[in-house]
């Protein structure tokens, strides 16, 4: 690990995975990439000016040319598997390219891969898809394997449950990674650097908060009061309805509301959480918003779409990841991407914690 590694890439999205990487501080020597989206890809180019893409994975056919990988990294599309989609499994176009990740490490036989999906692989067509998912790893040989199903809210305000899977190739190390539990947080690289981003906690308040700070850049109003940016690293600046255009400050209560737009959307049979509790998870098909307002004042609440910054917030990405492309664009990115502290923490016990 000293000298380095040769990593790729698997549907790379915004890169959750190699900023997990990178925030470990795992050096890479060479870095590739296999990602389909025009967008995804320019956002990844722009943070990862040394990875080389490879296209579409369906299409890459030899590794001849690039030498030897250390480590695959891949989040297969999911839309088949999630309860939001129509739960076809590997039945569907999309999660059986899940096959074309394993081909790859048939050819390349990383030292470890690590794959995330959705809960529902778990529980898809009554666990058979995950049989499916096992019997292949079985078929390809040459891997201890270990997996769990993590909770990003164990990490980030967001309740996100997502399956991890990492295979350890035979003959070398093999450093245990799971059980990760929320007693892992008491990690101190992690629990400091993330747990205060969208909100902020007050020693002698109840609940969570968010603290208003002054107004910075007025973006846009509409019916759910005035969204701003803010360059704080602990919370997103916040005008309610009722602060009007000037610089109001102030403590307001905070609860996270589902697509605020659709009365009868719903996530787990909820539609808005209680003040302190996790985030929805945050998906492709949904909005998300808060209701905000004084907390002493139960009549003065208003609701508003979460802003990009936000999202990214809740992901674990830096201020501004996605910034320079359109609002939808930034949703639908950050609503596929993996939550960055979760491989950090894997990556840190791969490479930083052998025995």
């Amino acid at each position: 690990m000293k000298d380095g590694i040769n990593y790729l890439d698997l549907f790379s999205g915004i890169g959750g995975f190699a900023l997990g990487l990178q925030k470990a501080g795992v050096k890479i020597n060479n870095h590739f990439f296999s990602e389909i989206e025009p967008h995804a890809i320019k956002l990844y180019e722009k943070h990862f000016p040394k990875a080389k893409g490879l296209g579409d994975v369906t299409t890459i056919e030899s590794f001849s040319e690039i030498g030897d990988i250390d480590l695959i990294t891949f989040g297969f599309p999911c839309q088949d598997l999630s309860t939001a989609g129509k739960g076809k499994g590997f039945d569907g176009t999309r999660s059986v390219l899940f096959y074309a990740a394993t081909q790859i490490i048939r050819q390349t036989r990383p030292t470890y891969f690590v794959f995330e999906n959705v809960k529902g692989l778990l529980t898809n067509d009554n666990g058979r898809t995950f049989e499916k998912v096992l019997q292949e790893i079985a078929d390809i040989g040459f891997y201890d394997c270990e997996w769990q199903l993590v909770n990003t809210k164990w990490f980030l305000p967001q309740n996100r449950e997502r399956i991890y899977f990492i295979g350890h190739l035979r003959g070398g190390s093999c450093p245990k990674v799971f059980p990760i539990t929320e007693d892992s947080l008491k990690n101190p690289g992690i629990q400091r650097q993330y747990s205060n981003t969208l909100t902020t906690r007050y020693k002698d308040t109840v609940g969570t908060y968010v603290a208003e700070s002054k107004f910075v850049q007025q973006t846009k109003r509409n019916s759910q009061g005035y969204r701003v940016n803010s360059t704080s690293k602990h919370s997103v600046c916040l005008t309610s309805a009722s602060g009007g255009m000037g610089a109001k400050t102030g403590l307001y209560a905070v609860r996270a509301v589902l697509t605020p737009d659709r009365v009868n959307k719903r996530q787990n049979g909820r539609r808005f959480k209680e003040v302190g509790e996790p985030a929805f998870t945050l998906t492709t098909q949904d909005q998300h918003g808060i209701i905000l307002g004084n907390p002493n004042d139960t009549q003065g609440f208003a609701i508003r779409k979460l802003t990009p910054l936000e999202c990214e917030r809740l992901q674990g990405f830096p201020d501004n990841w996605t910034d320079g492309f359109s609002d939808n664009q930034r949703y639908k990115m950050l609503g596929n991407a993996v939550s960055v502290p979760i491989p950090e923490y894997i990556f840190n016990r791969l490479y930083n914690e052998q025995d």
